[in-house]
């Protein structure tokens, strides 16, 4: 198994992210103490066969049921005990499986001047695949996923990433901690991605039934 693996720190929060590619497993862990704040798993087997076990922790995976554990979301509250937590990472000859983690040590009032570059980007990514999983969306990052049945609405999403009308669920209290301005820069990728998954679909579909192989309702 090849493993890559990518550690940024601040002040504010740290993201770790674990590539792992071929037949094998990895274990990742790491300490959770009181002081600390949310914390955010996000688990994906990119590519192949691949599968996580994870232990330390009761809060359950918030990503949508249909996504049939090619990814798994955990939101983790902040500990009131300390603990610690692991994922083992495993993958078979084929596989290709992601682990990224972000602690948040409190909440970013201003991400351009407390997160640095690479930091706003990996957390941009991390909850840009989350709130897709939450509305039962792949990454584009994993291969061969299933074609959208539903795509859901800019209300939607704009109620879940910047909206107070999800106030006391585990996202919305997750995203309490992440500046307003960085949530809506996320919405609009969000909102592009979903525009070129949606596009990707129809090309498919155009394409099949051009060759007569398959036929699609209109």
């Amino acid at each position: 198994m090849n493993v890559e693996n990518v550690e940024l720190r601040s002040k504010a929060m740290d993201i770790r992210i674990v590539e792992s590619v071929g037949d094998g497993s990895f274990n990742l862990s790491f300490d959770l103490v009181p002081n600390d704040g949310y914390v955010l798993i996000l688990l994906e087997v990119l590519a192949g066969r691949g599968d996580f076990l994870v232990r330390g922790f009761e809060e359950e995976n918030t990503a949508a049921s249909s996504l049939r554990g090619r990814q798994r979301v955990y939101i983790l509250r902040p500990a009131e005990t300390a603990r610690n937590i692991a994922v083992e990472m495993i993958a078979a000859a084929n596989g290709k499986v992601r682990a990224t983690v972000a602690c948040f040590k409190r909440k970013i009032a201003d991400a351009s001047k407390e997160l640095s570059s690479q930091q706003c980007r990996a957390l941009s990514k991390l909850l840009d695949a989350s709130a897709l999983a939450w509305m039962g969306i792949h990454s584009p990052d994993i291969g061969n996923a299933d074609a959208i049945s539903a795509m859901p609405s800019v209300e939607q999403l704009r109620e879940l990433l910047v909206s107070t009308a999800t106030r006391g669920s585990l996202q919305h209290d997750l995203l309490a901690y992440i500046d307003a301005d960085l949530r809506g820069a996320i919405l609009d990728v969000i909102e592009e991605t979903m525009w070129m998954l949606d596009m990707r679909d129809r090309l498919y579909t155009a394409a099949c039934q051009m060759a007569g192989t398959c036929v699609y309702p209109n």
